[in-house]
């Protein structure tokens, strides 16, 4: 099966990582791609639907290799959501928390498709340092979310940003290390359902690395269901 699609140059992360990088989009009516196309970038990346196993075989003889798998989930949001039996010690952090956020997401993200040989040994906490520093700053997601302790500090923080006319997407969800085990990522969860709730958001979706089974076993726990699947080649 040849490969047909568009190289996307993903310029913003070329300058972040100092990698040229693409992404190809794959599309049937798109031109034929060769490999003369993609030794233009020092990475290409490609995302693949789980069940196209033809289309997977086809990139693995241009040289991509797998990299991660990816389940995205899909919470339908009630307004019993924004009405909790048990009231939830969380707030809409501001610059103030910036500090406590990036601390968390430093070290939280080591199941990731940015890790090496493809990239360099501290990409990934840079990444998502950076990632959680613009959903406070409402740059990229629109909002972080954090639970507090007793000592105001946030023992965990999860991301959000809406999708679509009643969609929302989680971007990042992270526990502080001293926390893991206390039942924090549920009640990040909650958080988010009385967010969106509060939003008049009926859809929320997350996604999760394929490795990542406590994550998975999350959402699924707080109500989600499994709506697609897929995996991560890079070349």
């Amino acid at each position: 099966m040849s490969v047909h699609g568009n190289l996307q140059p993903l310029s913003w992360e070329s300058e972040f990582f100092g990698l040229q990088t693409a992404k190809l989009q794959l599309a049937s009516e798109a031109p034929l791609i060769t490999e003369a196309m993609l030794a233009c970038h020092a990475l290409v990346q490609a995302k693949v639907p789980a069940a196209n196993v033809a289309q997977l075989d086809a990139l693995s003889q241009l040289g991509f290799q797998f990299v991660e798998g990816e389940m995205d989930c899909c919470l339908a949001i009630t307004a019993q959501d924004g009405l909790p039996a048990v009231p939830q010690r969380w707030r809409v952090a501001n610059t103030d928390s910036l500090d406590s956020v990036r601390d968390i997401a430093r070290g939280a993200f080591s199941l990731s498709r940015f890790r090496s040989p493809w990239y360099q040994p501290g990409d990934s906490g840079r990444f998502y340092t950076l990632w959680a520093e613009k959903a406070i700053l409402g740059t990229f997601d629109t909002h972080c979310l954090v639970i507090q302790g007793t000592d105001a500090q946030p023992l965990g923080f999860v991301t959000l940003r809406s999708i679509a006319p009643g969609e929302a997407r989680i971007g990042l969800l992270a526990v502080r290390p001293d926390s893991t085990g206390q039942g924090v990522g549920k009640k990040l969860m909650i958080a988010a359902r009385q967010w969106c709730a509060q939003q008049a958001i009926s859809r929320l979706y997350v996604a999760t690395q394929s490795s990542n089974i406590a994550a998975l076993n999350l959402y699924l726990a707080s109500g989600a269901k499994l709506v697609s699947s897929a995996y991560w080649l890079y070349r």
